[in-house]
């Protein structure tokens, strides 16, 4: 493993490395407006939601690397303490990037990049109509992470209302299968939250049996991978494997019953592979 020192690394290799490691990032397209009511759209990769009660997300409009200067994002949000954040998804990309360029002071991305604004109900920011989740937000707390050039600024907000498309909702919740999501990675890549991107994996109910209670000839298994034996180890009790029965057309081989069981645990089949964790003890 090569490991490298935060300390050896220049701004603009530092920022490759953290944006090639944390990735991928949610995007917040900040809606923003100055003093003078003029308004102000771009995209930040530094983002996160921080709480539930009260709701609170954070952004980082950061200074730039070249000058240590602060852009109209932040200006516009510490001056009005307000702001509203749109989700993008996959269908927006491509005029989103229009608004990650800079532009001068005054200069409407709204018109720039083709996106619709609406009015919101609570700050003066506007919407982004094409947006399928967004929200409007009162700015709670500015973090200034070090003053210098390519130093981080957080923007800290609280949520004072959702907006969702109704197409995006199931039993009145946003469904992330539905959103379409796309986040921010490394150099010019995203990552798109749709189709095989996304899978489930159930929070362990109360406390799992954990690695160290598998059997150890599963953990030195060449065919069994990390995941099988992880959904193994999650598992809220550890079955009587003694008591397993083998059944017509069940492999015999300790190779064939561990591509079988790497098979049941693709399918879901949490019964049938320890079923099959039972035969292969007794191989």
């Amino acid at each position: 493993m090569k490991t490298v020192l935060a300390s050896d690394l220049n701004p603009i290799q530092t920022n490759a490395w953290l944006c090639g490691g944390v990735a991928p990032r949610p995007i917040a397209f900040a809606s923003t407006v100055d003093v003078e009511g003029r308004r102000n759209l771009a995209p930040f990769s530094f983002f996160n939601a921080f709480g539930s009660n009260p709701p609170m997300v954070a952004f980082g409009p950061n200074r730039r690397g070249r000058d240590g200067t602060v852009k109209h994002t932040y200006l516009n949000a510490e001056a009005t303490r307000e702001f509203v954040i749109a989700a993008v998804s996959y269908d927006m990309v491509q005029q989103m990037n229009i608004a990650s360029a800079e532009y001068g002071d005054g200069v409407d991305e709204f018109l720039k990049s083709g996106f619709t604004p609406a009015p919101a109900r609570f700050v003066k920011p506007a919407l982004v109509a094409e947006s399928p989740f967004q929200m409007e937000c009162k700015l709670s707390q500015v973090v200034d992470l070090g003053g210098k050039a390519g130093s981080g600024i957080m923007l800290i907000g609280e949520v004072l209302c959702f907006h969702a498309k109704e197409e995006v909702l199931t039993d009145g919740l946003p469904d992330t299968r539905k959103l379409d999501l796309v986040g921010r990675a490394g150099g010019a890549f995203y990552a798109r939250a749709a189709g095989d991107a996304l899978f489930e994996v159930a929070k362990p109910a109360g406390q799992p049996i954990g690695w160290e209670a598998l059997p150890a000839l599963l953990k030195e298994s060449h065919l069994l991978t990390a995941n099988d034996l992880g959904r193994l180890a999650n598992s809220a009790a550890l079955p009587d494997l003694g008591a397993m029965e083998r059944r017509a057309g069940d492999p015999s081989a300790p190779e064939s019953i561990e591509e079988a069981i790497h098979l049941a645990l693709r399918r879901e089949d949490l019964d049938e592979a320890w079923r099959l964790v039972g035969l292969r003890l007794k191989a």
